[in-house]
């Protein structure tokens, strides 16, 4: 028993040492399972929240398609975002296609010590104004809960015609009756706001196929204040 255990000890042993010997640096190994991070920090007009603003990276890697990922950020404008692959393109937008802000590849950070890539503050301030809509329900229609995304142009389409699903990732469910504020280019025009319902119990709302009413197209000169939703 003793020689058994003795040498499956020494096969291990063995194992392990070829595998440090000859496998990838240790430090290689750290960056390829942790990713690396995108910080930044977005100034905004004075309030909470997206507001219609996001910040869209897209990523490659090797043999595969880019991709594309929306990063949150806090209520400071602070966003840390791991990601694995390269970062090729940063661009930040309101309303989902008027860009704001775009940091291509070639002008992109390198990836620091601490395996950051750091595209630092960007001041927005100056570029957007804030505008309040409050959403209600229509006469005999039901209270709940309603997801509202912000768009310059029609919405995309999908490759049959459907219409574009909203995530919960960038567009969280408000409450109708609820007042919400967007942060707009201060010329706007040709805005879209487009308001979905989900179907089935409040407990279990299933977003997907619910109802969905477009608003628009308005200018920064007809904003409306109000929207009523079915």
């Amino acid at each position: 028993m003793r020689l058994f255990a003795f040498t499956i000890f020494a096969v291990i042993t063995a194992v392990t040492a070829v595998s440090v010997c000859h496998g990838e640096p240790a430090s290689d190994r750290g960056a390829a399972a942790s990713g690396h991070t995108l910080v930044g920090q977005l100034l905004l007009p004075r309030g909470s929240g997206s507001r219609g603003v996001e910040v869209v990276a897209t990523f490659t890697e090797t043999g595969s398609a880019p991709r594309k990922k929306w990063i949150l950020f806090d209520e400071e404008g602070r966003f840390a975002d791991t990601f694995r692959g390269r970062l090729t393109r940063m661009v930040v937008s309101t309303g989902l296609r008027t860009q704001l802000h775009s940091i291509e590849a070639e002008d992109l950070p390198e990836i620091n010590q601490t395996g950051q890539v750091d595209v630092g503050v960007i001041d927005l301030r100056d570029r957007l104004i804030r505008h309040r809509l409050i959403l209600r329900v229509a006469e005999g229609a039901s209270q709940g809960d309603v997801r509202v995304a912000m768009f310059f142009g029609l919405p995309h389409v999908g490759p049959s015609g459907e219409p574009v699903s909203l995530g919960s990732r960038q567009f969280p469910p408000v409450a109708l009756g609820s007042e919400m504020e967007w942060l707009l280019p201060l010329k706007a025009q040709s805005l879209y706001f487009l308001v979905e319902r989900p179907v089935g119990p409040a407990l279990e709302p299933e977003w997907r196929g619910g109802y969905q009413r477009l608003f628009g197209p308005f200018t920064s000169s007809n904003l409306p204040t109000e929207l009523t939703m079915d």
